[in-house]
């Protein structure tokens, strides 16, 4: 019997706001909102353009944290607020 795969559905919600749609390798499914802003992208510097791939790597990185912790993904993910909790974070994810 596989296992179900984890993954990640990510639609755009409006200007620097996307729905991510999570699946979990247990088979849940739960959605979440992720906000961002241009102030964000220029500090981290990353391009507009790039925005959604960032927060497809952010999602990813929360998702396998929160499987092998046991923990959950927070229902709203501010990335203002993440990155101000973790600075290290978002500069270090690779968009590709």
């Amino acid at each position: 019997m596989g296992e179900t795969v984890p993954g990640i559905d990510l639609v755009a919600d409006g200007e620097h706001r996307y729905l991510a749609t999570l699946r979990g390798s247990d088979g849940t499914r739960t959605e979440h909102v992720v906000t961002s802003d241009p102030d964000l992208l220029e500090r981290v510097a990353v391009t507009p353009a790039e925005e959604p791939f960032l927060v497809r790597r952010v999602v990813e990185v929360l998702l396998e944290t929160a499987e092998t912790s046991g923990g959950t993904v927070p229902a709203v993910v501010d990335l203002r607020e993440l990155d101000a909790a973790r600075p290290e974070l978002l500069r270090s994810v690779p968009l590709r």
